[in-house]
């Protein structure tokens, strides 16, 4: 196996919002991770590497082919990726910013099946109010 370790591994939350066919929302894919640049190739590592565990067997190849790791955050846009999709927020990470977005991900699943399953339960109804009075 050959070591990436030489590597400029950044920590990063990758947000995507999801879209299902006909351009609705779906939720929210979020993950942490490492990503690096090796011959402008942007590489990610799982959140779970080790710096020293990082090598050619255990880190994808991301399919963005870039000159310089992009300032955080961006948004990468374009075609030809195929670990991270087009679309896909790049963020500078902090625990208290992932577990913000973990947390609202968590929330709009919730509040998606309690409306498939009790669309006019007053709980069901009090949360949307609620929801609707934030935004």
């Amino acid at each position: 196996m050959t070591t990436l370790t030489h590597l400029d591994w950044q920590p990063v939350i990758l947000l995507k919002v999801v879209r299902l066919p006909f351009g609705t929302f779906g939720g929210l894919s979020l993950n942490g991770g490492y990503l690096a640049l090796d011959s402008e190739r942007l590489l990610f590592a799982d959140w779970t590497l080790e710096a020293d565990e990082r090598g050619e067997n255990t880190v994808c190849d991301t399919g963005w082919i870039l000159s310089a790791l992009p300032d955080v955050p961006t948004k990468l846009k374009g075609a030809g990726a195929k670990r991270i999709p087009s679309g896909t927020w790049v963020l500078p990470y902090s625990d208290s910013l992932y577990k913000l977005y973990s947390a609202a991900s968590t929330s709009l699943v919730r509040l998606i099946r309690r409306i498939e399953t009790h669309p006019t339960d007053p709980r069901t109804l009090t949360a949307l109010i609620n929801f609707s009075q934030v935004l």
